[in-house]
């Protein structure tokens, strides 16, 4: 998927794009969890623009238009990535923690909870500090406004 904005604002080496919502998103069910360009550093101005900040691999400028390229498997990736693995770590880490606990005669519910919980944090902090995971947007194209 493509995207077309204007770029606002340069900050060190990364550029703040406001793009609209395309008129189509207005019969889409799930528009109002949708940021369009999905969820890396969007901040909504109101229901039909989004400011992106994305790096500035095309040393744009305020005024700028710029075309950003979305990954088309991101919304499939970022989702398993980022809520999948620590569900699958918390019931994993779970199911043992209950057998271990049992086996020492411990409550196997209480074990089982705490172990899913820090295995499932575990993971997720593990995950945040790995951006580069999936295949972020990023600018494609430039179209100076002079």
């Amino acid at each position: 998927m493509k995207k077309t904005g204007i770029v606002i604002a340069v900050e060190k080496d990364h550029v703040v794009i406001r793009a609209s919502r395309e008129s189509s998103c207005g019969s889409c069910g799930g528009k109002s969890a949708c940021g369009t360009l999905g969820s890396w550093n969007i901040k909504k101005k109101n229901t039909q623009d989004y400011d992106i900040r994305l790096p500035n691999t095309l040393q744009a400028k305020p005024g700028d238009r710029v075309t950003v390229e979305v990954p088309d498997q991101l919304i499939l990736t970022a989702s398993m990535t980022f809520y999948g693995y620590p569900v699958l770590a918390f019931l994993v880490v779970g199911a043992i923690s209950f057998q271990f606990a049992e086996k020492f005669g411990l409550s196997g519910d209480l074990f089982s909870a705490l172990g899913g919980l820090l295995a499932a944090g575990a993971i997720w902090m593990w995950l945040m500090q790995r951006p580069n995971m999936i295949q972020m947007p990023e600018m494609v194209e430039i179209e100076r406004l002079e």
